[in-house]
């Protein structure tokens, strides 16, 4: 006897399990299109912090703000506040703190331009200064003519009233030229040289030439402009002194070169690097900084100079003469006299040179092991 099966009702149990299976896997392609979607966004805004973070800190390197960062007591550090980038794609904010005194390190934290994804990055930056090798207190070629009362020691001295100061150095050389040259030195009043002090008071040094005296590390003496704060026609200066107002000194002042002989004030910690593209005649006055003559220099009425003096043909002081503290070098491409006369007084400082040298440097990022993604 066959009985017959009653299956009535099926089709509706499998379209109900179709529909399950089916909203399963649209359920699941959409959870994962939103998750992939979320994970594409988020990849987005955290590349918009990285690049905050890494722009920041180029930025901070590439406008180095040597009036902050140079003159930082070691272990210091200066904050580096909210800045937006200019793609409007993020914004970094940070620090940059002293390690010793040629090493920094700058530390950003970037952000995505809605602030949920940040990122940071470090980066060893050190002070890039001109290599300038004053060891003497007159480096030059050529006719030296000295006299008057004037004086030129290498016994290492620093300013009156400055902090911060390198130990002093070993007694150099009052005056470094080539054994020819050294020969024709020509005196007034200075028997023996004693208007001359220095340990010797001549050195011969055979290596000097026109070329030597204008290199400074991988730069010649033009490229020297490109580092200039202040770029100055040939011509008469007088009035040199600082500027300020109030407790702002007002670098944009061409007459403001630093206030070597007020170290508390607000311009102590300016240090200009001056180029002048011909020969100047200076009288009076003072000023700090690196100075660089693209022709003669004359200097009388008492000025002062603390820093390294470059002058591409010839020094000449007379009358009351110029104080130069920290080291010349005239390279004399024209071989012209030099004439150290009148009170001028050339005193070597290494005080001197390295404040000069390390306040106007530029920062530079470590070749090796200078970056480093910190989260």
């Amino acid at each position: 006897m066959t009985r017959a099966r009653n299956e009535r009702g099926i089709a509706l149990a499998v379209a109900i399990f179709a529909l399950v299976v089916v909203g399963g896997l649209v359920s699941a392609a959409f959870f994962v299109g939103v998750q992939e979607q979320r994970v594409g966004r988020n990849t987005i805004k955290l590349s918009q912090a990285f690049s905050a973070a890494d722009g920041g800190a180029q930025a901070v390197v590439n406008n180095w703000v040597q009036a902050t960062y140079n003159n930082l007591v070691v272990g210091d550090s200066v904050i580096v506040g909210r800045t937006a980038m200019a793609s409007g794609a993020g914004w970094y904010r940070g620090s940059v703190r002293r390690l010793n005194t040629e090493l920094y390190l700058v530390r950003i934290e970037g952000f995505s331009s809605d602030s949920t994804s940040r990122q940071a990055v470090g980066v060893v930056v050190r002070l890039k200064s001109i290599q300038i090798n004053i060891n003497s207190a007159l480096k030059t070629r050529g006719t030296v003519r000295l006299g008057g009362s004037s004086q030129i020691a290498g016994a290492d001295q620093p300013p009156s009233g400055w902090a911060g100061c390198p130990t002093t150095r070993a007694e150099q050389p009052g005056i470094r030229l080539t054994s020819s040259d050294s020969a024709n030195i020509q005196t007034s009043g200075c028997s023996n040289y004693d208007c001359v002090a220095g340990s010797p008071k001549i050195q011969t040094d055979n290596t000097i030439t026109s070329s030597s005296l204008t290199t400074f590390g991988d730069l010649n003496f033009d490229d020297l402009r490109s580092l200039a704060n202040k770029v100055l026609p040939g011509g008469t200066y007088s009035g040199i002194a600082p500027v300020a107002i109030g407790s702002v000194c007002s670098t944009g002042v061409t007459s403001n070169w630093g206030a070597p002989l007020a170290p508390a004030s607000a311009c102590a910690s300016y240090f200009p690097i001056i180029w002048i593209n011909g020969s100047a005649s200076i009288t009076g006055n003072n000023g700090q900084g690196i100075l660089i003559v693209n022709g003669d220099l004359s200097v009388s009425g008492g000025f002062e100079f603390y820093g390294p003096v470059i002058v591409k043909q010839t020094l000449r002081t007379t009358g009351t003469g110029g104080h130069f503290n920290g080291g010349v070098i005239a390279a004399n491409t024209d071989l012209g006299d030099i004439t150290v006369l009148g009170d001028a007084v050339i005193n070597y400082s290494s005080c001197a040179l390295s404040k000069a040298l390390n306040s106007s440097a530029n920062g530079a990022q470590m070749r090796e092991r200078g970056w480093i993604n910190l989260y």
